[in-house]
């Protein structure tokens, strides 16, 4: 009963004037106002029909609209509402108007979000927390990293991620607009090296800027954005900072326990060359070399050796030449670290010296580096290992001229005359498989059956051999050579066959005897012994006169 008396009297309809304009209500004393329609379309495109300088110029003075014959006149002509003068655009031409109007639009006076597109003022600062119930700090330093956006306004601070810290680092304060406390929003003029910036009851002590900002005070403002401070350090950085100075002293027994340590206790090993592997990822040096085999069949063997530079590895792969007889196995050593003094333990479980790997600094064109106790000789390499040397070393690779070798046939020698037979039936069995009578010259064996006969005695001969004379005969027909001792009387020697009928090498020139080598004074040596030509007969003389041998 008190609910209800508090409760205002119902009503059956409301007052018109209570009721709201809402869609589909409109009260009766309200005209209706359409919006006048003068859009149309011809063949150039949307127009716009209302043309208030010629045909409604009676409009504005409150009379009747006055018409235009001429425009009437066109009117009729259904073809009137098309301009052949020009073509018309197509949609895709007026698109592309559209968009370059849009695109290419500036204003006279940029506004920020156009002018400070994508331009940011960055400070770097920090603040102290508070560190309780410990006795060795009190505080510790967190830094940060303010940015200030020149289009909007916006702020935000990020604390940059530190490895193993266990404090949950990042984005500190999102960007939005930060009050300053006043009643009003901070702007660039109130940043400024070396100030305390208050964010939500925590303060900032801004310590430095890069380039852009200081350029952007500098230039835009006129003014200096102040100098740089150098942060304060909490004691838990500063006994950082001595224990790295004492881990440079550690012995590698000492840095190998303290890791086996840290992953016994659930920890990572580091990865010390990711850096390196991230930099130098598929870049390889390429050098060409060769290694002299010193062995008494050796010969000269070429390599091309492949550097990693993301992990100083060498590869070296063989290049092997056509039908060189070796076989196709292209790796000759295969990808790993190349020391420079490799050790090998006598025994397992011995501490070996600390390795000293092959660095790009010992790997130059000209000299050599030790593989498997070879000594290989670099002699060029391609332009990334040159271009490379050029950043890393300031220095330039050259490229040495290999001359190649000339190619000699090993041809084997013919085993000697053992005595047996003549040299040529030798020699038959030595150039074919089944042995071949040797071919003789029979006209010159059947027409000419001439001799040449010498009287000589012996060069240099002792004094029981000076009176013994001696017939050299030179059978023309086939080179044969014979030596017959004459008869003297109380010589002591028997007369007869000194140096049986053959053919006979002379020494002084390592071939067979001819008919030129036979006139009277000259020296020839037959079986070891020298025999010096006195006197020839007269049917010799006759012989080399028509040889043209006298």
């Amino acid at each position: 009963m008190a609910l209800s008396a508090r409760l205002p009297p119902r009503s059956s309809r409301l007052p018109p004037e209570s009721v709201p304009l809402l869609p589909g209500y409109r009260p009766g004393s309200m005209a209706p106002k359409p919006l006048g329609q003068t859009l149309s379309y011809k063949s150039g495109g949307a127009t716009d029909t209302l043309k208030a300088e010629t045909i409604f110029t009676a409009r504005s003075e409150g009379g009747v609209p006055a018409l235009d014959l001429s425009m009437l006149k066109v009117m009729q002509n259904p073809h009137h509402r098309y301009n052949y003068s020009y073509r018309s655009q197509t949609h895709d031409e007026r698109n592309a108007l559209k968009e370059s109007a849009r695109n290419t639009y500036r204003p006279a006076i940029s506004p920020a979000w156009l002018q400070h597109n994508r331009q940011a003022l960055r400070f770097n600062a920090f603040f102290k927390e508070p560190v309780h119930e410990d006795p060795k700090e009190n505080f510790r330093v967190r830094h940060c990293v303010i940015y200030f956006y020149l289009e909007d306004g916006t702020m935000s601070i990020s604390e940059p991620k530190v490895e193993n810290s266990g404090i949950p680092q990042g984005t500190f304060v999102k960007r939005h607009r930060i009050p300053n406390g006043r009643g009003d929003y901070y702007t660039f003029h109130d940043l400024r090296c070396g100030i305390n910036l208050n964010v939500y009851a925590r303060v900032f002590r801004i310590t430095g800027c890069d380039d852009f900002t200081r350029d952007f005070y500098a230039n835009a403002l006129g003014g200096d954005v102040g100098e740089e401070e150098v942060p304060p350090l909490d004691a838990f950085h500063a006994s950082q900072l001595l224990q790295a100075s004492h881990q440079s002293t550690w012995t590698p027994e000492i840095a190998e326990g303290k890791e086996y340590a840290e992953v016994a206790l659930g920890g990572n090993r580091r990865n010390t060359k990711l850096q390196q592997y991230l930099e130098s990822d598929r870049k390889v040096l390429r050098f060409q070399c060769y290694w002299d085999d010193p062995t008494r069949y050796g010969s000269r063997m070429y390599y091309v050796l492949h550097y990693y530079l993301a992990d100083n590895t060498v590869e070296m792969l063989e290049r092997l030449a056509r039908n060189s007889g070796r076989d196709t196995f292209p790796v000759f050593r295969r990808r790993e670290v190349l020391l420079k003094r490799p050790h090998i333990n006598p025994a397992p479980g011995m501490l070996e010296p600390e390795p000293e790997p092959v660095k790009p600094e010992d790997l130059i064109v000209g000299g050599t580096v030790e593989v498997y106790g070879r000594q290989v000789f670099l002699y060029d390499c391609d332009d990334f290992t040159r271009d490379f040397y050029g950043q890393y070393m300031q220095h330039r690779q050259g490229k040495i001229a290999i001359e190649k070798p000339e190619h000699v046939h090993v041809k084997l020698a013919a085993p000697p005359h053992i005595g047996l037979g003549t040299e040529e039936d030798s020699m038959a069995s030595v150039l074919n498989l089944a042995p071949r009578q040797p071919r003789l010259d029979v006209n010159k064996l059947m027409s000419e059956d001439r001799s040449l006969r010498f009287e000589a005695l012996i060069e240099g001969a002792s004094e029981e051999d000076e009176d013994r004379r001696f017939v050299i005969q030179l059978r023309l027909a086939d080179n044969y050579v014979g030596v017959w001792e004459m008869r003297q009387r109380n010589s002591g020697h028997t007369e007869g066959k000194f140096a049986q009928l053959s053919r006979k090498k002379n020494p002084a020139t390592g071939k067979w005897f001819e008919p030129e080598d036979f006139r009277v004074g000259e020296i020839i040596e037959v079986n070891a012994v020298p025999f010096k030509l006195l006197k020839a007969d007269e049917s010799s003389k006759k012989t080399l006169n028509n040889l043209g041998l006298t």
